[in-house]
C-alpha cells in the first residue's frame, strides 16, 4: 500500500537529485525524446529501452555488480540503504513518530517493532557508562 508522502531531505541529496534530473533531461534530448512530470524518475539512461521505468531485477543486477567489484558492506541490498538510514535517525535522537512517518509506516509501532532495539539498545549502553555521564556533576560535598 503505497501513499504518498513528504520526505524532507537535506541540501547535499537536494543537490544530487537536481543533478540528476539535469542529466535525465540532457539524456533525453540526446535521445529526442519527451518527458513529462508524469513519467517514471528512476528510468534507464544507458541502454534499452531508454527512459522506461527501472525494474527490481535492473535494481538488484547494479547491486550484484557492485558486490563482486567488493563495493559496499557484506551482503547488502538495496533494502539495507532503508535499515540504515532508520537506524542513523533513531541514534541521533529522532522521534519515533518522525521516523515513522519517513519510511511510510501506517503506525508507529511498526516502527518500533522493527527498530526499537536501536533506542533500547542505546538507553542500556548509556545507563551502563551512568558513570560518564555524571563525572562532571558537581554535588553538595563539592561546593
Amino acid at each position: 500500500m503505497m501513499r504518498a508522502r513528504r520526505v524532507y531531505v537535506g541540501a547535499d541529496l537536494e543537490r544530487l537529485y537536481a543533478d540528476y534530473l539535469t542529466h535525465l533531461a540532457l539524456r533525453a534530448a540526446e535521445l529526442g525524446m519527451p518527458i513529462s512530470a508524469d513519467d517514471s524518475l528512476f528510468v534507464n539512461l544507458q541502454r534499452p529501452p531508454f527512459l522506461a521505468a527501472l525494474r527490481e531485477g535492473t535494481v538488484r543486477d547494479k547491486i550484484d555488480a557492485l558486490k563482486r567489484r567488493g563495493l559496499g558492506p557484506k551482503d547488502w541490498s538495496a533494502h539495507w540503504f532503508r535499515h540504515s538510514h532508520a537506524t542513523a535517525l533513531l541514534l541521533a535522537g529522532t522521534a519515533d513518530w518522525v521516523v515513522s512517518r519517513r519510511l511510510g509506516h501506517a503506525h508507529v509501532q511498526t516502527t518500533l517493532d522493527l527498530y526499537g532495539w536501536v533506542s533500547e539498545d542505546e538507553a542500556l549502553r548509556a545507563a551502563a557508562n551512568w558513570k560518564t555521564y555524571t563525572a562532571g556533576w558537581r554535588t553538595e560535598h563539592d561546593r
